[in-house]
This record gives structure tokens, sequence and C-alpha cells, in this order.
């Protein structure tokens, strides 16, 4: 199985080695003072006139992206004789450098490199994608979990289900701002609710010291609506933040599964919320690789997008008609009405869900360690075959077989 930190070089190394290759370092983007120095660019002599470009691991949102497409795509409007006189007079957007004189002497001598044709490599579905570049799905996230979350098999395999939980459910919501900010207005549904005791939540735990709610509820440009804004502002007055077990988190505790939280249900608060997107990340197989039922806030949709990959959700004993909500308020609302029946169950009727679900859950932990590495695989390879088809591309080369084998093994 492939080391997540190495899926660049792999996939260039086994499928893309005749493209001009471009991804973001570490797969984050900058948000300020974009330039092409945030992106790692090489085989720029590549055999085919093709480059791409992968923007897989961050949903691709315009405000953000499309600096990074003006910089992937900014030849477009020029032609081959354009193109390299500028690259003579070293007069390029973006603090591009020039490339050396062999490069620009291969491109006078191959005019049809000079500006390539333009893939797009992302991890969601969505309308809201460049309509100008050839685009290339695969399901990043899954890799990454399966990298992540693979010594959680040897940990969890033998756990039980079926017993006495000390709290009803868990939920990590560390950053609360911007984009997450439907997190505050979920936190406050859960202590209107009288369900914090029922729980383990954490709340604005980041290494941002000054960050708090109230930002985010004045701020006019905030996702919030006037209705959440007013009901954050009534029930978390005395919340700032709420921690499970360390006062601080690192950085990187969106991937992290804190040991020893004893917990049924995980409601699940996805990095995609507000935008029309199928975008799921590692954090929805946090209680599937733990063993637990889950309930997910997301775009709507991605509860579905989930079982497409063959994972069973747990609309035998919940009303999961959450996931076809568009209003964003709503949503969290009927989350947190599901909650609320559960918890206010007796210990008993509690038993008695949690035996209902024991096979679903198992199911989800089986599936996760063995068929789904092979559908995203199949997945990652067939759009590929399908994208040199469309180009026209001879693949004859490239042994999917040992790729495939590589990937699931």
């Amino acid at each position: 199985m492939l080391q997540i930190g190495h899926i660049y070089e792999f996939l260039y190394q086994e499928l893309f080695k005749d493209l001009e290759f471009w991804h973001l370092f570490n797969g984050v983007p900058n948000t300020k003072n974009i330039s092409v120095s945030d992106i790692s660019i090489f085989n720029t002599i590549s055999t085919l006139p093709v480059k791409i470009f992968f923007y897989d691991q961050e949903p691709f949102i315009f405000s953000i992206t499309t600096k990074y497409i003006d910089i992937f795509t900014w030849e477009e409007k020029l032609n081959s004789a354009e193109l390299i006189q500028r690259y003579e007079k070293n007069n390029l957007p973006y603090n591009i450098s020039a490339p050396p004189s062999e490069n620009i002497l291969f491109f006078k001598n191959n005019p049809e490199h000079a500006n390539k044709f333009k893939i797009l490599v992302i991890s969601e579905h969505s309308k809201d994608l460049p309509n100008n570049i050839k685009l290339l799905y695969y399901f990043f996230h899954g890799f990454a979990a399966l990298d992540w979350y693979r010594g959680y098999y040897a940990l969890n395999y033998n756990k039980s289900i079926v017993k006495q939980y000390n709290y009803d459910f868990i939920s990590f919501n560390r950053i609360i701002n911007n984009d997450r900010s439907y997190r505050i207005y979920f936190v406050s549904q859960l202590k209107a609710q009288r369900l914090l005791p029922h729980g383990q939540v954490s709340f604005n735990v980041t290494d941002n010291l000054f960050d708090d709610w109230q930002d985010e509820t004045a701020d006019p440009n905030s996702k919030l609506s006037a209705n959440a804004k007013q009901h954050i502002e009534h029930h978390l007055t005395n919340i700032n933040k709420l921690v499970i077990d360390r006062p601080e988190l690192p950085g990187n505790a969106s991937a992290d599964i804190p040991r020893g939280n004893d917990a049924f249900w995980h409601i699940v608060t996805e990095t995609v919320f507000y935008y029309d997107k199928l975008h799921l990340t590692e954090k929805i197989f946090k209680p599937i690789v733990n063993k637990q039922p889950f309930m997910l806030l997301a775009a709507p949709g991605n509860l579905a997008y989930l079982k497409s990959y063959g994972f069973k959700t747990f609309d035998s004993v919940i009303d999961e008609s959450y996931d076809l909500i568009q209003d964003n308020d709503a949503r969290i609302e009927a989350v947190v009405n599901q909650l609320h029946w559960y918890c206010n169950l007796t210990p008993g009727e509690k038993t008695d869900v949690i035996q209902q679900l024991e096979p679903v859950i198992q199911h989800n932990f089986n599936h996760f360690y063995g068929e789904f590495r092979h559908i995203i695989t199949r997945e990652l390879l067939d759009n590929t075959k399908t994208l040199f088809q469309n180009m026209g591309y001879d693949d004859s080369h490239i042994s999917y077989d040992r790729i495939y084998h590589v990937l699931t093994h």
C-alpha cells in the first residue's frame, strides 16, 4: 500500500511521466500572496504537449483557486510565437522564471509544446469547476485514510461494539471560522437541547489562541445566517472553548484519532458544508475505523456519495433525510434532532439500538480494510484510461495490473 506522502511521485512515475506535472507543496494551497513558487513543477520538457495539475486535497473554492488556475493557464491567450518571445525577453507573469535557453530552443523546434493541453486533477464532484480544462477525478482522501489509519485495524479488529458507553456521542470541531463556522451553530444547538453533557465535544481548539466565535458572528461576511447568529449569541454566552482530552491540539489533528474516548455515535463535521460539492475527507473514516456509527454534517448528498463506495449507513434506526436538506440551518437541526432522540432513550433502548447497528458498523470496518481500496484504485485507473483514450494517447506501455497490485496490497 502506498504511503500518501509519496503519491505524486508514484503517480508521475507510473502514469504521467510523459506529461508536465504540477502539484501543490504538501497539497495545501496558500491563501495569500499566491505565486508559482507555491507549486512543484517538473518535467517541463515533456514527451507530450500536455501538463497536469493535481489540486486534489482541498475543495475547489474559486476565491482561493482562481489564482492557481490563472498561473496554470496563463499562456492560453498567446500563440506559440508570442509565448516564445515572452520567454526570450523573460516577460512572464506570477514570478514565473523564463526557461533555460535549451528549453526555449526546444519550444521553437516543437511549437506545439509551448502552449500545452491542460488537465486538472480533483477529488470532488461539483458544478463549480473550470469548464476550459479537462478534469480527472479520484478519491485522494480515501487513499490518505487508508495510509493514515492502516494501524487501527490491529487496534480495533476485536473491539466490542455492544456494551455500555460512558458517552452517547463524540464530535470534533477544532476550527470554527470561515467555511467551518457552521460548527458554531451546531454546538449552539447541542447546548440549547441540553446534549453537551451526553457527549465529548471539542470546540475552537486551535493553535491560534485569539480566535473565538464572537469574531465570526461579528463578521458581516460570515456564512452564518442571521437566525444562526441570533441563536449562537443567546446560547453560547458562557462557552468559548470545549476540550475533550488535551488543552491544545496540533495542526494535524484532523487526521488524529485520540484513544480511550468511550462514545457510541460520532458526529462528523466535514470540511465542506456550505458548497454544493460531493467532497469528503479523512474525517468520515474516523468513526468507521473506530467501529462507531456516525451522523454526517456536510454538504447535501455526501451521505449518498459515501454509500456509493460500498459503505452502509444507519437509516434503520435514524432519519437520514437530513442528507437531502438544502437549507444549512435546517440540515444541522435535523442531525441534532436525531441525536436528541438517541440521547433521551432509556439504557435498555440504547442497548437495543446498539445491537441493531452492530452488523452495519462491522461491515463498514471490514469494507474499509477490504474492498474499499480496490474500488478507489479501479476508479483511479479507469478514469485515467478514459482520459488517455479521449486524448488519443497510446498508454500501452503502462502496466495497469502492476499499479493495481501495488496500490491494493
